[in-house]
């Protein structure tokens, strides 16, 4: 019976990762364009399991410039004599998607850069437990940090620094008490 399980987990494993493969491969192979009203197409034509991805991807082409032009083509198809209602649509609705995306990619950019420091500030400091208390009162334990921190403990076990994830791990533990999680 344990033998058939580990040999179900091992098979469900190898499907994840086979999966996991194929949406490599295939968000590889689509380039995204520079030119603004190409990306607006390449957006209109991503499928939505892929919209977080894209969006994250190029983040940096969504500037004001790309937006100016996504809202005279919005108009453009508005006031035309003949507007599109469906194109219409898909176009104000990428442009409301793309603006709450981008803002969330910013935030989470910003979550990420300020845990780093956060993360530095303790490992490097000389009283772990009262570093971590403080941060506690401060509110500075978040979900960003504990998820830093899990991604560096698997960077280390990778390299095979065991002293320095067991260490990392020990930390995560006494950080994981005083999480502060949006509400």
């Amino acid at each position: 019976m344990m033998e058939k399980n580990k040999e179900f987990a091992a098979e469900i494993q190898r499907t994840k990762d086979d999966i996991r493969k194929a949406v490599l491969i295939r968000r590889e192979a689509r380039v995204p364009p520079s030119d603004p009203n190409e990306l607006i197409e390449f957006m209109l034509n991503t499928s939505a399991d892929d919209m977080e991805f894209e969006v994250a991807r190029c983040r940096p082409k969504f500037t004001p410039a790309f937006f100016k032009q996504l809202d005279s083509l919005v108009g453009a198809e508005r006031f035309s004599p003949k507007p599109d209602q469906e194109r219409l649509a898909e176009l104000e609705t990428l442009r409301t998607y793309l603006e709450e995306a981008c803002e969330a990619v910013d935030k989470a950019v910003a979550a990420t850069a300020t845990a780093a420091e956060r993360l530095k500030k303790l490992l490097t400091s000389q009283d772990k437990k009262q570093c971590i208390l403080d941060m506690a009162a401060a509110n500075e334990i978040d979900v960003a940090l504990v998820d830093l921190l899990a991604q560096n403990i698997e960077a280390a076990k990778k390299a095979e620094q065991t002293a320095a994830a067991e260490f990392m791990e020990k930390v995560k533990v006494a950080v994981s008490k005083y999480v502060v999680t949006a509400v």
